[in-house]
């Protein structure tokens, strides 16, 4: 344990400090260093208790045994390290001279001639433009990342230095982080840098004492909270198959659903003539409306069946498909189809949305530091997929402490297996590996799990059907020699309302250099519009990245 002369005998909270709040998790933005910090409401509320200064040690022994087995001092020596608590004497301001401004990473700026026009555009917030002036310009221009702000005071006017470092390190804007170190420390090893350092904040702001937002529930998520078809893809849950929906470069001038098609026909997997087809979860109908297309310029009869369980998305697809499709509206792990009534079975970056169980090692009989063996019967007991895992042996040996069983996941490959014709093939594609874990993503305004192929892959096998696993760039026959454009969703969106001043409309897909370039045309000089970052193209593009996706293949031979 700490000393007790290891704090100040009075705190106050700082006067600089921002809340957010998203999927049960509260997180705190210092709007004075940039600083990021998650942590649960009830540190939140210590955080607050101190108001406007109180006692240390009374408030510590308030707090004792109200964290679990956690000090409270140990929370307030970081709190007061980062300067959310601070000395009720000090004059926070001075604190910064000894910092170093370094820019954010996920800035979107216009220059025209000696000013500099910001965009930001933070989750759902609105879109800001922060106009710089000539001085206020040159400033920003010496924010190089190595000299520290009582450097850069004796060549520009003070006032005007801390007001542009405030306002653009505030969480309204998050173009500007402090630092105790130059970047060049960095420079070399990017991994060793504070994560707030290239972090933002996209959640929505939170007051402490209000409920936190908690995690949406899935199937009444897509059941009942996407209303705007195009914003889900365009803004919410971009999706590899969405980007790829234009003939591209990556690609070869072909789209996603064209490139499947190929890639499957090349792999003997699509029969002559009449093909059965099914969809399950078609998105915003791009991928089906290519599919179609491709066979039937192949020469395939096709009969395609789509399940999709939102209505939103359903009725964008019958607007894009027309009565190339048929629909069935539910949930794909509670509809009834026929046994053996598909040639091919197509579930595109879908998996990670079903449901999953969240474990702990002792739930099913293996011990917390690695030992023991499954007790199939407590696995059993959870019923679903869970049963379904225990009956068919996944291998859950080397789980983490705690893990997600995909159970939904593992109920849509048993019911694939029972659906596909003899000689039928299926492609089951998501983001995730071979062997690891699934890991939660909340950036999204849904929980979403990666995948683990390795057991889909058991599940399939142990269902009676042959199967591999594939790299989607692989499969696709990815151009490796492409860049691509590297955003967030925040990025995109203060990029996307630059581009609109200029009078370009930026579509949401995957932008090369040349593709890029040819939409602005001649109405924006790209050379004068930054952050612009290329990657890449199985790297990084836009917010995803193309080589963590995933393809299970599976065949039925008899």
């Amino acid at each position: 344990m700490s000393s007790v002369s290891s704090v100040p005998p009075r705190l106050r909270r700082s006067r600089h400090l921002s809340w957010f709040g998203h999927m049960g998790a509260v997180y705190l933005f210092h709007d004075l260093y940039g600083y990021l910090m998650e942590m649960s409401p009830d540190i939140a509320a210590m955080i607050e208790s101190f108001d406007d200064g109180v006692d240390t040690e009374e408030t510590l022994r308030y707090y004792e045994g109200k964290f679990g087995d956690a000090d409270p001092r140990q929370f307030v020596e970081v709190l007061v390290g980062h300067a959310v608590l601070v000395d009720p004497k000090e004059d926070e301001i001075d604190g910064i001279w000894a910092f170093v401004p370094i820019k954010g990473k996920w800035n979107i700026w216009k220059r025209r001639e000696d000013r500099l026009t910001l965009y930001t555009a933070w989750g759902e917030s609105p879109v800001q433009q922060i106009m710089l002036d000539e001085v206020e310009t040159k400033i920003w221009d010496a924010f190089d990342g190595t000299k520290r702000l009582i450097e850069m005071r004796h060549h520009h006017d003070n006032d005007r230095l801390v007001a542009l470092v405030r306002r653009l390190v505030h969480s309204d804007v998050q173009a500007l982080k402090l630092s105790m170190m130059p970047w060049s420390v960095y420079a070399k090893r990017p991994a060793m840098a504070p994560p707030y350092l290239t972090s933002t904040m996209p959640y929505a702001r939170w007051k402490p004492g209000t409920p936190v937002p908690a995690q949406a529930v899935l199937l009444d998520y897509h059941r009942e909270d996407i209303v705007d078809a195009d914003a889900q893809f365009d803004h919410q849950e971009t999706t590899l198959s969405h980007l790829l929906r234009v003939p591209h470069p990556a690609l070869r001038g072909r789209t996603y659903g064209g490139a499947l098609v190929d890639a499957m026909v090349g792999k003997q997997a699509i029969r002559e003539g009449k093909l059965r087809v099914l969809e399950i979860g078609a998105g915003l109908g791009y991928v089906a409306r290519d599919v179609i297309a491709r066979l039937r310029e192949l020469g395939r009869e096709v009969e395609y069946t789509i399940v999709e369980l939102s209505p939103a998305l359903a009725a964008a697809q019958r607007t894009r498909i027309g009565e190339a499709a048929t629909w069935i509206a539910g949930d794909v792990l509670a509809v009834t189809l026929p046994d053996g009534a598909f040639d091919f079975i197509l579930s595109n970056e879908m998996a990670g949305d079903l449901d999953a169980r969240k474990l702990s090692r002792p739930d099913v009989g293996l011990d917390p530091d690695g030992t023991g063996t499954v007790d199939r019967d407590k696995l059993r007991a959870y019923g679903g997929g869970a049963a379904l895992a225990a009956d068919l042996g996944i291998n859950l040996d080397d789980a983490t402490e705690p893990f997600y069983l995909q159970t939904g996941a593992f109920e849509l490959v048993s019911r694939i297996a029972r659906w596909l014709a003899p000689g039928g093939t299926a492609v089951v594609t998501e983001f995730g590996d071979v062997a690891k874990w699934p890991t939660l993503s909340t950036h999204l305004d849904h929980p979403e799990l990666s995948t683990h192929f390795g057991q889909l892959l058991q599940v399939a096998r142990a269902s009676g059907l042959e199967g591999k696993i594939e790299f989607v760039i692989d499969l696709l026959d990815f151009d490796r020699d492409q860049q691509g454009l590297a955003t967030t969703r925040s990025h995109f969106r203060a990029l996307r309302a630059l581009a609109r001043d200029a009078g370009v409309e930026l579509a949401k897909v995957g932008y090369t250099p040349a593709m890029l370039a040819e939409v602005v045309g001649d109405k924006l000089d790209l050379e004068h519009v930054g952050e612009l970052r290329w990657d890449r193209i199985e790297d990084r593009l836009m917010g995803l990245v193309p080589h963590e996706f995933k393809a299970l293949i599976v065949r039925r031979t008899t």
